[in-house]
C-alpha cells in the first residue's frame, strides 16, 4: 500500500453519496491459491444509504483525480483541546 494511502475513517463524497472508509484490505491480506490473480490494495466503503462497496487502491486513486470522488480527511485534534461541558447537567452551575 502507498506511502498516501486513505485510513479508515476517512470521508468520501462519491456522486453526491456520502460514504466512509470502513476497511483497508492490504496486499497479501486475502489468502488466496491462485496464482494468476495480481492481488492489490482495496478499499470497502460504506455509504450513508447502507449500500457497500470493495474499490481497488488503483481505481479509487483514478476516480479521486478525475473529480468523480472527494475526499474528506479525518479530523485530528490536538490531546490539548478540551470539549466545553454540555448544559445537559456536566457544565458549570449557573446559580
Amino acid at each position: 500500500m502507498k506511502k498516501n494511502a486513505l485510513k479508515i475513517g476517512t470521508l468520501i463524497r462519491d456522486n453526491e453519496k456520502l460514504g466512509i472508509i470502513t476497511k483497508v484490505i492490504e496486499v497479501g491480506q486475502l489468502n488466496a491459491k491462485v496464482p494468476i490473480i495480481a492481488w492489490r490494495a482495496n478499499y470497502e466503503i460504506t455509504y450513508t444509504d447502507g449500500t457497500t462497496l470493495l474499490v481497488s487502491c488503483k481505481a479509487l486513486d483514478t476516480m479521486i483525480a478525475n473529480d468523480v470522488v472527494e475526499v474528506y480527511p479525518p479530523a485530528t485534534l490536538p490531546p490539548e483541546v478540551s470539549y466545553p461541558a454540555t448544559s445537559h447537567g456536566g457544565g458549570k452551575d449557573e446559580s
